[in-house]
């Protein structure tokens, strides 16, 4: 069972004393308590003022019989889930009937057989305790999502406190609750208390004892403070749990009162810790960035003048292909220096996230920095593929005059570079997209084509249309993409190329997908690279413009 038998309560209504009292010896043979209420009107105060684990109930009283003593239980919240097993004679099948019907659990016939009773009363009692058990835990878990999210709301440290504070006197039965936040040195940095009744305490509790033995334990410490004198406080019992993220205590989590906590609030406590480590870890990290804004922003405006310049010459140049190179020249200037900081901070955030301690001083200036840069950058190759907005406008577009439009802006940039290309695409293809974005993966293919043949070569540019989509590949004869980069080469900053921004081919991917599409590709290294764009044809052109 779940509750040992001595802890079992059973209520046993019955008008008749000598029935009742037989039961109740039935009962104590096998370990139960029981309670004897002899009208209907007692047993039902009787049940709301003890709440006990079973009800025996007779059908056949005066005043108020069984059936009305149900219905009245059933209505009742605090009895209404209390498991309740009729008692009715043998002979009186209705009976049985109409007791189901109003929610009684099971019933049991006159004369009874103490086995069958003990059986019967065991099952319903054990079925009550695990429903119970079960609705405390689902409490619990959403009150663990609650705690979730409201903390994950809080960026700033001091209110993170206050509202842990709140959080805790209002899910956790104490007088007293104060919660200390700690340096790498152990030293308390902030202390905040409150009693139950939410009235902020200003006087400070010391710990340093209970901390002791608090931070050498994974999990809560129960102490009782009237025998062990940890603290400097008149409550009889406490608890403590550590503020623990892998190694690193970041504080501590005291309650104090009269009473001991049970097993399932110190399960939900433990839980509140570790949520509550983890947001005082990212308002510490947030608070580290938010302090560094100041030298960032400027070196952001310094930035933003640079490519502000830069977008007049992109916006008075006549050669998309030219604008294209001058702004990944640009790109490359300020990217260069970036990817290797990316991937060591990408690095150390995992290390933070698996629980590994690493100091985040050294490393959040140059993150930050290096992903606003990276987001400029984005910027001002938006404007050179004269991306208007995050949400572009959506059309018809005719794949083959797309492709038309990108060779003629760069025919002669790619006849300088003695580069061939055979567009044998069918002109009556249509896809829903943005012509814009369209021609920039178009452009982007054909430049990383060019790169890939420094001595000249040539491109086939064809399509092959089924019934839900079409394919466009871009075959060259290039130098081929290295085997370990196949995988990964649709991520940013992964290039094959010297000089190169690792963000031609990222932007392309991103855009397909963005139009429900799929690219591929497939190389090999000395012989060429065939790049394919897969994207949902229209079936129905003159249903698709109407719309």
């Amino acid at each position: 069972m779940t509750d040992h038998v001595e802890n079992v309560l059973v209520l046993v209504i019955d008008d008749q004393k000598p029935a009742a009292e037989l039961l109740s010896r039935m009962l104590a043979s096998y370990g139960y308590k029981s309670v004897c209420a002899h009208s209907g009107e007692d047993g039902i105060e009787q049940a709301k003022r003890l709440l006990p684990d079973l009800i025996l109930l007779d059908v056949m009283m005066p005043v108020m019989d069984g059936f009305e003593v149900l219905k009245i239980l059933r209505q009742n919240e605090s009895t209404a889930n209390i498991p309740t097993i009729m008692v009715t004679a043998k002979d009186q099948p209705n009976d049985v009937a109409q007791g189901l019907q109003l929610g009684a659990d099971d019933y049991i016939p006159k004369p009874i057989e103490p086995r069958e009773l003990i059986a019967r009363a065991k099952s319903k009692i054990e079925a009550h305790h695990l429903r119970r058990d079960l609705q405390t835990r689902t409490t619990d878990l959403e009150a663990l999502l609650r705690v979730s999210e409201e903390l994950n709301t809080n960026l700033r440290v001091d209110d993170l406190l206050k509202l842990l504070l709140y959080l805790v006197i209002d899910l956790m039965p104490c007088d007293f609750a104060a919660i200390y936040r700690t340096d790498d040195a152990s030293n308390v940095t902030n202390y905040i208390a409150s009693y139950a009744n939410g009235e902020l305490v200003e006087h400070y509790v010391d710990i340093r004892r209970l901390a002791n033995v608090a931070g050498n334990n994974n999990g809560a410490v129960k102490f009782n403070n009237a025998a062990e004198n940890y603290i400097e406080a008149s409550y009889e019992h406490g608890i403590i749990v550590t503020l623990k993220l892998a190694d690193e205590t970041h504080g501590y989590i005291l309650l104090l009162g009269n009473n001991p906590l049970h097993d399932s609030r110190i399960r939900m406590l433990e839980g509140i810790a570790r949520q509550a480590t983890l947001s005082l870890r990212n308002a510490e990290l947030y608070e580290l960035k938010a302090n560094l804004a100041d030298e960032l922003e400027a070196k952001v405006q310094e930035r933003t003048r640079e490519l502000e310049d830069a977008q007049q010459l992109l916006i008075r140049s006549e050669k998309l292909a030219s604008v294209g190179r001058l702004a990944a020249g640009i790109a490359h200037e300020i990217n260069n220096p970036l990817t290797p900081i990316l991937l060591i901070m990408e690095d150390m955030l995992e290390d933070i996230n698996n629980g590994i301690a690493v100091s985040a001083s050294d490393i959040e200036e140059t993150l930050k920095s290096a992903k606003r840069i990276s987001r400029i950058v984005e910027r001002l190759l938006q404007f050179t593929r004269q991306r208007e907005n995050d949400h572009p406008s959506m059309e018809v577009v005719n794949i083959n005059d797309a492709l038309q439009n990108v060779f003629a802006l760069s025919r002669k940039f790619l006849e300088h570079e003695k580069i061939d290309i055979d567009v044998r695409v069918d002109p009556s293809i249509y896809v829903h997209g943005n012509r814009d974005q369209l021609e920039q993966v178009f452009l982007n293919l054909l430049l990383n084509s060019k790169a890939a043949m420094p001595d000249g070569g040539s491109v086939k540019i064809s399509s092959q249309v089924t019934d839900r989509e079409i394919r466009i590949d871009f075959a060259d004869t290039g130098t081929g993409i290295p085997p370990e980069m196949i995988d990964n080469i649709f991520e940013p900053f992964v290039t094959s190329k010297e000089d190169g921004t690792g963000l031609g081919l990222f932007i392309s991917y991103e855009v397909v997908t963005n139009h429900n599409g799929q690219i591929d590709v497939k190389s090999e290294l000395g012989k060429g690279t065939v790049m394919s764009v897969r994207l949902p044809r229209i079936e129905d052109l003159e249903e698709e413009i109407e719309d």
